[in-house]
């Protein structure tokens, strides 16, 4: 059995992706205001995101292309399936044994000059947000 053990900068991570769809949430407010919206962002590939899409899962364009305005690549997607499936395709499917937080977990595929923030990855969580909505979501994380 692996342990893992999580630091406070690890919890940074969960909390500067969280403060990411904070962010996209008034930024889109802002540009609804405004009339402005940006171009919801086309399926990534699989080489872009470093690892495939979850068979069934779908891509969210406009939130996609929202969370990309800055730094990184966001690709957003969202699945019935539950977090254990979603979390044991990817292990299968990548070799990578991801940091559990809470319930969510981190996929690093590439680290960053930020040990704590990758250049490349990706998190399953639970679906908060949208009542009634999928059970998962699964946000790819590329630094432009």
């Amino acid at each position: 059995m692996t342990i893992h053990t999580v630091s406070s900068h690890a919890r940074y991570s969960v909390a500067a992706i969280l403060t990411a769809v904070l962010i996209f949430g008034v930024v889109s407010l802002a540009n609804a205001a405004s009339g402005a919206r940006p171009a919801p962002l086309p399926q990534p590939t699989e080489a872009q995101m470093g690892a495939p899409a979850y068979p069934g899962a779908t891509c969210d364009g406009q939130m996609s292309a929202g969370l990309s305005q800055g730094e990184s690549y966001y690709w957003v997607f969202a699945t019935s399936d539950p977090v254990a499936k979603v979390v044991a395709f990817y292990k299968q499917k990548t070799g990578l044994v991801p940091l559990e937080i809470e319930g969510n977990y981190q996929f690093t595929i590439t680290k960053g000059k930020n040990p704590y923030f990758p250049d490349a990855g990706f998190t399953i969580e639970p679906n908060k947000m949208f009542v009634g909505g999928p059970k998962t979501a699964i946000t790819f994380i590329k630094k432009k």
